[in-house]
């Protein structure tokens, strides 16, 4: 695995304008950017992070529990989900239900992990999966399933008693090196927040969703720019009642988060369409959405890293994650088909394109702390990871459900 040092700035493979889309050649391009994702490796340890305790933290290679590798998994279900409705002898869905069993039986064979809001996004498949387990069966065996269900259950009275929180009781965004001290980020809502409510559905709690229902609004409260319907990536808290936005950088990949994370939280929640906190997200993401499509670029069919910086470069895996979002919201009911559909073919035909032979995906920045500083996000190296490969994945899967729909 290689480091791409210079950004692709349009289409390496075809046109996206031109581009036909047909299910046996998504279900090719699943079957090469799969093999690629489980074949990740750091094996220079470039991206690999020792903290306190000696404990070493691997952001690239799949056998490690992160959030790249969490998102990965969670791209796979839902293909695997698709797959399944069309009987069991589907070889698509079984050879990615494979390799998301054993990537969980390897963890659970493993000393337990650091708890924290990126480590928590992993229990967002394995909800999934029990969900899956308790409708139809098959999944897990009985050993399985009463150690999986230990582990739900113990993460997410994690997050409800004991994650720290802002002192306006939203999720503080801690990560295996920083506390982030009274910091709210955009991917909280996807690691932490999407996981907690799924959970909630799953083991019928519903004060773990009025938990992410609050945690949902608070943040769109908070990071969302009032004018230009685009989030920020952080605002922190000064004390009291100040606090300031960490640059109003318009970050793309911290964007897609909130793209995918609403039509995924209200199709979950099954809220009436008159519910307050469903009009509220409902029109959050149509603000941000229509500040989508005039920022789609032209060239490449993609987003830039910057949203609003025409100077920053183009990157897959935040316009995979709008595409994403796009296809569920149009499904779900949330966006208008005629409106949008044609920007999400568009872009999804755009990270068609950035799909190598051998199934990796170029054109993938870096995981990327907080900054106030533009030229930070600009500067970011593209790298081949597990979300750029699952997010391309989750795109395509998504177009397969509304073709189906």
């Amino acid at each position: 695995m290689a480091d791409q040092t210079q950004p692709v700035s349009a289409p390496s493979l075809l046109d996206y304008r031109t581009y036909e889309l047909k299910e046996e050649i998504v279900d090719d391009l699943v079957e090469r950017i799969r093999t690629a994702l489980v074949n990740l490796e750091d094996k220079t340890g470039e991206h690999k992070y020792t903290i306190a305790g000696g404990r070493v933290i691997d952001s690239i290679s799949w056998g490690f529990w992160e959030w790249p590798q969490a998102i990965g998994l969670y791209g796979l279900f839902n293909y695997f989900n698709l797959k399944s409705t069309l009987g069991p002898e589907s070889p698509q869905g079984a050879r990615t239900l494979q390799v998301i069993k054993e990537w969980y039986t390897a963890r659970a064979a493993e000393p337990p992990t650091l708890k924290n809001i990126n480590t928590m996004s992993v229990l967002l498949t394995l909800a999934s999966l029990m969900e899956v387990e308790n409708e139809r069966g098959g999944i897990f065996t009985k050993e399985e399933k009463e150690l999986y269900s230990a582990w739900i259950d113990e993460w997410a009275e994690w997050v409800m008693n004991e994650l720290p929180r802002t002192e306006q009781g939203i999720f503080q965004h801690i990560t295996f090196r920083l506390a982030n001290k009274n910091q709210v980020w955009d991917d909280t809502l996807m690691m932490t927040v999407l996981p907690l409510a799924k959970i909630g559905h799953l083991l019928g709690r519903p004060h773990y969703i009025e938990e992410a229902k609050y945690q949902f609004i608070q943040h769109s409260q908070y990071l969302m720019d009032q004018t230009t319907g685009l989030w920020a990536h952080g605002y922190e808290f000064d004390g009291g009642a100040g606090g300031h936005s960490w640059g109003n950088i318009a970050w793309a990949r911290g964007n897609c988060w909130i793209t995918i994370a609403i039509p995924i939280f209200l199709d979950l929640i099954k809220l009436p369409p008159t519910d307050p906190v469903h009009r509220t997200l409902t029109s959050v993401l149509h603000r941000q959405v229509d500040a989508l499509l005039k920022l789609q670029d032209p060239d490449t069919g993609l987003w830039r890293t910057l949203l609003l910086d025409p100077s920053s470069y183009v990157e897959t895996s935040a316009s995979a994650g709008f595409v994403a979002g796009m296809f569920i919201g149009i499904r779900t009911g949330l966006l208008d088909r005629e409106r949008y559909l044609s920007t999400a073919l568009s872009g999804l035909k755009a990270c068609i394109a950035q799909v190598q032979p051998s199934g990796i995906v170029q054109n993938v920045s870096k995981g990327t702390p907080v900054s106030t500083d533009p030229n930070f996000y600009k500067s970011m190296p593209l790298i081949t990871t597990g979300f750029g490969q699952s997010l391309v994945i989750m795109a395509l899967g998504e177009w397969l459900r509304l073709e189906r729909a």
